[in-house]
């Protein structure tokens, strides 16, 4: 009786094996018809979109991927229990499981996600898993988490900027600039202007910065002018036509050249690390500022003002580069813009992607650290007010309920923040 009954138990595990090990089979099955369909579509983007275009889309592919990774990495860690990790939203291409966690991507590359259970108090969890749950972690283990995926953002940028310094090293954009290139046959050879030459003052208005030269150009297509400029320290003037815009439906003047800067930073492999932090100092400061400003009531307000402005207006308002596209320096930008604008970067080579991937990398990490709900940031604020009204108490969890209100409305901001830029990208295209 006693050797029956001990072979029970094996028999239903040998069943619940047998279950899963079908369910594999089946699972990898489908894994290989998700993995054909990812590797076409790749292949169809980079044979329809370019070379530069594929490269640019897949780096942001592995950031995302990299964010995420820091995530399951601390949850890991910390003893928290993840049951998903996938790249993109919506119908799954493919997938597969190992132990407790599901791995897989899905069918819109729009984002990531790691699945942590028990996030807060609304999220269910069976009670055996209650003590993993993101809830129950330790303080120290919830902030690291929620900042994980900034943490990974920084990194790589650090990474990228040390590569940057110790390689073809970082150029100055300093506000004394002169002209590096002349587009052949365009509106500045024309009118005489070389390399070289430092342009001061266009038509009477003086230039002391690059956006002085986009105010004036943008606005002047068609019309004669004067340009004085400095060549081998000689003061000279020089008389012609402003171009339009070839790339624009609207009017807007068009030069032919392209900006240079004074200096190039490079550094060798040990004064390249400290160099590396300065530079990435410099970025913060002017991401927080930039964020600032964006965000602000008048920075809305303009923004939004932009999307709603006829052709006519936005013509007469707006800044444009002086080489082969439209640019609206400071303009908040999407997917699709920055995809645009990265495919451009790339198109001069590895260390234009260095440069749209480390600007990418900082913006998006401090981002995600604004503190509000959805965002990362808004889990550390959670963490640290439960964190406060704890000391020396009981153990406090906050009711997330409470936050709903404002979450959906950060939620609608950005979802409409975002049709907002997609629509400008698409109307007005930013280019370098």
């Amino acid at each position: 009786m006693g050797e029956i009954e001990n072979l029970k138990p094996k028999s239903k595990l040998n069943t619940v094996k047998r279950s899963e090990s079908e369910q594999e089979l089946r699972g990898g099955s489908n894994g290989r018809a998700g993995g054909i369909l990812i590797i076409f579509l790749l292949a169809l983007l980079g044979f329809s979109a370019g070379f530069s275009v594929f490269i640019v889309v897949l780096s942001l592919l592995v950031i995302l991927f990299l964010h995420e990774l820091g995530h399951y990495l601390v949850a890991k860690k910390a003893g928290m229990k993840v049951t998903e990790f996938f790249i993109g939203f919506g119908p799954k291409l493919w997938s597969f499981r190992r132990g407790e966690t599901e791995y897989g991507v899905k069918a819109i590359p729009a984002g990531a996600y790691v699945r942590v259970i028990g996030m807060n108090n609304l999220d269910p969890v069976p009670e055996e898993d209650e003590e993993r749950t993101y809830r129950r972690a330790r303080l120290r283990d919830r902030l690291l988490l929620a900042s994980a995926g900034s943490l990974m953002h920084f990194v790589i940028a650090i990474v990228l900027l040390y590569f940057l310094l110790i390689g073809s090293g970082i150029q100055i954009d300093e506000s004394k600039w002169n002209v590096r290139d002349v587009l052949p046959n365009g509106p500045a050879e024309q009118i005489g202007i070389q390399e070289g030459d430092e342009i001061i003052a266009i038509a009477g208005s003086e230039i002391t910065t690059w956006d002085d030269l986009v105010s004036v150009i943008s606005s002047s297509p068609g019309e004669e002018a004067t340009f004085e400029i400095i060549r081998d320290g000689q003061r000279l003037f020089l008389s012609g036509v402003v171009g339009y815009n070839p790339d624009s439906i609207e009017e807007k003047g068009f030069l032919g050249i392209r900006r240079s800067s004074l200096g190039t930073i490079r550094e060798g492999p040990l004064a390249a690390v400290p160099e590396s932090l300065t530079q990435f100092g410099t970025l913060t400061k002017e991401t927080l500022v930039g964020l600032g400003d964006f965000f602000s009531p008048s920075g809305l307000k303009s923004f939004f003002s932009d999307v709603v402005q006829t052709d006519e207006e936005t013509s007469q308002g707006s800044e444009t580069s002086i080489n082969s596209g439209g640019q609206q320096e400071g303009r908040v930008v999407s997917v699709v813009g920055a995809t645009r604008i990265g495919a451009e970067l790339t198109n001069s080579g590895w260390t234009g992607l260095f440069v749209f991937l480390i600007t990418i990398n900082v913006f998006i990490g401090f981002f995600n650290l604004i503190p509000l709900l959805p965002l990362d940031g808004g889990h550390i604020a959670v963490a640290l007010y439960e964190g406060i009204r704890g000391v020396r108490k009981e153990r406090y969890h906050a009711d997330v309920s409470k936050l709903l209100p404002l979450t959906y409305a950060v939620v609608f901001l950005l979802i409409t923040v975002g049709l907002a830029a997609v629509y400008l990208d698409l109307r007005d295209p930013i280019a370098l």
